[in-house]
């Protein structure tokens, strides 16, 4: 079985675009979503309901969530000598040059502009696509992209 993406956004709206997109994409990996930073901490350190989850391949990480947000799960992933290895791509509507120069400082591979409207959504997840999962080699692959 494919790694999964784990796709952290309390929006619903915004994550299912993201689903409906990823099955239109040729290699989109499974996705599992999560609400909150409190279950993306949950499911990455294989706590509570998620004690058997497969380590994600990527994770998709929304800045401003309730609770637990985006920066605190960051800095735990990246703390953490098991888990530093997995490519964490922030996905925020913030264009604040203090989010991006933050989540680049701390430790975040990449910075997507999370853009309003259908045809910008469907842009920004092929890039997505085409660098990550076709282009890059990532922790865990066992052979490289094809």
């Amino acid at each position: 079985m494919a790694r999964p993406l784990l796709l952290v956004e309390d929006s619903d709206s915004d994550a299912e675009a993201l689903f409906r997109l990823s099955r239109q994409l040729p290699l989109s990996p499974p996705i599992i979503r999560v609400h909150s930073g409190e279950s993306a901490l949950d499911f990455l350190h294989r706590r509570g309901d998620h004690v058997n989850a497969l380590r994600p391949s990527l994770v998709l990480l929304d800045l401003h969530l309730p609770g637990i947000g985006g920066r605190e799960v960051l800095a735990d992933l990246k703390a953490d000598p098991e888990l530093r290895s997995i490519p964490v791509i922030i996905f925020s509507s913030s264009e604040e040059p203090a989010d991006v120069e933050g989540a680049y400082a701390s430790g975040a591979n990449s910075y997507l502009h999370k853009p309003p409207g259908g045809l910008r959504l469907q842009t920004a997840a092929q890039a997505l696509q085409a660098f990550w999962f076709t282009a890059a080699i990532l922790p865990g692959d066992k052979e490289p992209p094809q």
